[in-house]
């Protein structure tokens, strides 16, 4: 039986640059028990959909045209007290922002227990009971109603919104990216609980995410929107085992696959169309590698293309021939895209804020030549980026960070005494010229203070950080101001990692008048051939932009840009796609990989995410609690791991194919607080193996033939013929 029934929907945002049609002509049905993803890009309106169907739409936003139907009434005729009793009893919605959903000066039990007696009429008692049934039912102890939301982690919170969501038990729960922000194990556990939900309570369910892999794991069905229309709907299966339209074809290729890894993402050039003015043809057609003259000027329908499969595309009966070219990365590459007019004049140039001792010779050459240049005028004897590729960069020796949280004069009055936060703990490995180490691991186990460190935002409390041989805690301020222009840091948050009152041009070229770059022409050609490098052509379209002007992808290649000016040798990327679309995502990192390949560019990739590290990845780093418990070449640790951690966080790493299931996990959710050192093994509280060994001898670290690295009392047990060694600096810790 159909629940949610959706017809010609047209829904438009009333915009100062004129009327954006963010859904236009959307049909879609929703059965009872049915579980549908909705995927597509940001800006495809898929959050704009949710909005309309439970009618809280921005004061700019209006339903232009269409009908809204939810068990035979018509939402859009309800008037607004009606609506208002309908949400959290009939539709019940798990928001994007979920981490921020809950009032923090309330405790989550009474925010809980507030809605049952508002909404659902219940008393105090009875509130209470169903409150403690609600936390059984998503997994959380019951213990924890009284506690307030920072005494939450991440996952727990997610649980505690679903079980808002589920409190009137609502006959549609629509989830609007419920799982983007979290680890890959928390992610995992609350796909289980929504598994678990749908199967007890026979949940109807709308899931709106640009992940597919998700989808795959817990929806039966999918529909694809792309520049405010659906543009495929089918079945789960036959959807991800051969989609029926372009755009399909390019999401599923451009996001990686940790069980069948492709060698090159596909990486969907372009951007949607402006929805100012939409297109006269198909609306795909500026970004398809099969756009024949006619998708121009048709505008093709949702039509059946077979059993119960729905596609918008013109070339819909040669799909089984396109998938198989589709395959290709390099018949993506070759779209051309249509880009702005360039514009007449370049922007004014900046003064000189700041000099160094480079000289204007230095800023006169290109390319490695004028750092050569720069660092033998300050004086530098080494071989430089030209000598020795593949010789050791970057080394880090026993290195440990810790952090003092507490006491002073607010912890006198709270009672509460100073704990040593041990945020790394020795940690050791070397990095080549050239070569590629991803960090992993949950939040809070040392992946971004790690990075820190490397490049000197933060100072090691204990061991050696070596540069090119130079110890960073000795560097003085010349040789520092060298390091600078020879390291980068390329942040997680491209929303905030460029000043929103600088134009582009401006954000590029601080890095170079920092490092004594005089010449004005000079500076804009760098800036020029540095956003060509990333992508950004034509290059001086983008140079008097301002932040807010770009997409997300846009500015995360402005990010790289930034990072790429001075022609670093070593860069640090802390979740450098954590918060892109899927087919963004694989733009920038196929090309960081690229210009990491074309520059020599030694690169640690922190994330969180083990399909994404073997993609880009040389070596791979397991972080768990501030230390390296497995490392080693990426295929050897994805394919044969070794750690009972690394083998969680594998299993956990979704897949987009719904025939294969991820394994239930076998270790709890929760990293522990580092706030104190084991005497044993860091992961034994956690760890499905462990033995009474593993609670008070600590581990050694073992490396086999392979350079893979675990320490784990178990290491080689999994091994057919293992031919262990000890490393150098194991040790036993009692």
């Amino acid at each position: 039986m159909t629940i949610l029934s959706i017809r010609d929907l047209k829904v438009d945002y009333a915009t100062q640059d004129g009327t954006v049609e963010a859904v236009d002509g959307v049909s879609l049905d929703v059965a009872e028990g049915q579980q549908l993803g909705l995927i597509g890009e940001s800006g495809c309106g898929k959050t704009t959909l949710l909005k309309a169907i439970v009618q809280v739409l921005p004061r700019n936003g209006r339903v232009v045209s269409g009908k809204i139907t939810f068990k035979g009434m018509d939402l859009l005729q309800l008037p607004p007290a009606e609506m208002r009793q309908l949400r959290w009893r009939e539709i019940a919605t798990i928001p994007q922002a979920s981490m921020d959903s809950l009032n923090p000066v309330q405790r989550v039990g009474s925010q809980l227990m507030k809605l049952l007696r508002v909404r659902g009429g219940y008393d105090k008692r009875a509130a209470r009971r169903r409150a403690v049934d609600l936390f059984d039912l998503v997994g959380l102890d019951t213990d924890r109603l009284m506690h307030y939301p920072h005494e939450f982690s991440g996952g727990m919170k997610q649980r505690a919104v679903i079980a808002m969501a589920l409190a009137l038990e609502p006959s549609l729960l629509i989830a609007d990216e419920p799982v983007t922000a979290l680890d890959v194990i928390v992610q995992h556990q609350i796909l289980e609980v929504l598994r678990e939900l749908e199967q007890e309570l026979n949940l109807t369910f709308m899931l709106i995410t640009h992940d597919i892999s998700v989808v795959a794991q817990v929806c039966d069905s999918v529909a694809v929107m792309y520049a405010g229309r659906i543009v495929e709907q089918a079945a789960a299966e036959p959807f991800f085992h051969a989609p029926a339209h372009p755009y399909s074809l390019g999401l599923q290729q451009a996001f990686p696959n940790l069980a069948r890894p492709r060698a090159e993402l596909v990486s969907i050039e372009g951007y949607p169309p402006d929805l100012r003015e939409p297109p006269s043809g198909c609306r795909f057609a500026e970004r398809c590698p099969f756009v024949q003259d006619a998708c121009h000027d048709t505008d093709p329908r949702l039509e059946l293309v077979g059993a119960e499969r729905l596609a918008a595309c013109l070339r819909s009966s040669e799909m089984e021939s396109l998938r198989a070219q589709a395959d290709d990365p390099a018949l993506w590459q070759q779209v051309e895209v249509a880009q702005e007019p360039i514009q007449p004049h370049p922007p004014t140039p900046l003064p000189i804020a700041m000099e160094s001792g480079a000289t204007e010779a230095a800023s006169s050459l290109d390319g490695e030549s004028e750092i050569s240049l720069a660092r033998q005028t300050a004086g530098e004897t080494s071989n430089g980026p030209g000598g020795g590729v593949g010789d050791t960069l970057l080394e880090m020796r026993d290195v440990s960070k810790q952090f003092k949280i507490g006491g002073g004069l607010g912890g006198l009055l709270r009672g509460d005494k100073e704990q040593t936060v041990y945020a790394v703990n020795n940690i050791s490995f070397s990095l080549r010229r050239g070569e590629s180490l991803g960090l992993a691991g949950e939040s809070g186990c040392g992946k971004s203070t790690t990075g820190k460190l490397l490049v000197k935002l933060l100072d090691a409390s204990d061991g050696e950080i070596l540069f090119d041989g130079a110890d960073l805690a000795h560097l003085d301020r010349e040789d520092l101001l060298d390091f600078r222009s020879r390291s980068q840091l390329m942040f997680q948050n491209p929303f905030e990692a460029l000043n929103p009152r600088f134009t582009l041009y401006r954000s590029l070229t601080e890095p170079l008048i920092i490092h004594g770059w005089k010449d004005d022409d000079e500076r804009l050609q760098r800036v020029v051939e540095t956003l060509d490098r990333v992508n950004l052509r034509p290059a001086e379209v983008f140079l008097d932009k301002y932040p807010h002007q770009l997409s997300g992808g846009q500015l995360q290649r402005v990010v790289l840009a930034r990072a790429l000016v001075l022609h670093p040798e070593f860069l640090v990327a802390d979740e450098p796609v954590s918060m892109l679309d899927v087919s963004v995502r694989a733009g920038i990192l196929n090309t960081t990989r690229r210009l990491a390949r074309e520059l020599g560019l030694a690169t640690v990739y922190i994330s969180h995410d083990l399909s994404l590290l073997q993609y880009t990845c040389d070596r791979i780093a397991i972080m768990y609690l501030g230390e390296i418990v497995e490392m080693g070449p990426s295929r050897e640790v994805i394919n044969n791991p070794q750690h009972p951690y690394t083998q969680a966080l594998i299993a956990a790493v979704p897949v987009p194919d719904p025939t294969i299931e991820n394994p239930p996990l076998r270790i709890q959710e929760g990293v522990p607080r580092p706030t104190e050192r084991f005497i044993g093994c860091p992961f034994a509280q956690r760890c499905p193996d462990v033995m009474e060994a593993c609670l008070n001898i600590r581990p050694p670290a073992i490396t086999d033939e392979d350079r893979h690295m675990a320490q784990c009392h178990l290491y080689g047990e999994h091994r057919d013929s293992p031919k262990l060694k000890r490393s150098p600096d194991a040790t036993l810790a009692s």
